[in-house]
């Protein structure tokens, strides 16, 4: 018989600078060293970015989507500076990294998302250049690609 080990990953607010309203990932779902890293999120009723988009028909904003694969990203290329999964101990440190999100290429909006839906932000490591890492990211909301593309970070 196999048993999956569950991993215990770090909270997002340890990793990231950001803080409520707009650290906009709860959990690290799956991470793969070199490869991928998928967190999730699940959309409040009373987000303030529905407040005033659209009042009586509320819709995240696609902007609130990128940010949450940039954000996704920031986990990756912390986690991956870190060591984590190569290494038996993982020191987390005190204050969190910066980083820049630099370029967003071809990203495309599929699926609206609407209050108290689920996602997964999946992003996959295409390659680094000097510090600049590229990704294929997407936003999947009850089983649908509501938004992908590629972005690019840059983690001090």
């Amino acid at each position: 018989m196999i048993t999956e080990t569950k991993i215990d990953y770090p909270k997002p607010e340890t990793l990231l600078p950001h803080r409520p309203p707009f650290l906009l990932v709860d959990n690290i779902v799956d991470f793969k060293f070199g490869e991928s890293l998928t967190a999730n999120k699940e959309i409040g009723k009373d987000e303030i970015f529905f407040q005033g988009h659209f009042p009586g028909y509320p819709l995240l904003p696609g902007v609130i989507l990128v940010e949450m694969m940039f954000q996704t990203c920031g986990l990756y290329g912390r986690l991956e500076a870190l060591n984590f999964g190569n290494s038996e101990q993982v020191q987390v440190p005190q204050k969190p990294a910066s980083g820049r999100a630099i370029k967003i290429k071809n990203v495309s909006f599929h699926k609206e998302v609407r209050p108290e839906s689920k996602l997964e932000i999946e992003v996959k490591f295409k390659h680094k250049l000097m510090g600049f890492s590229e990704f294929d990211a997407k936003v999947i909301c009850e089983g649908k690609v509501a938004a992908k593309g590629s972005v690019t970070v840059h983690i001090s």
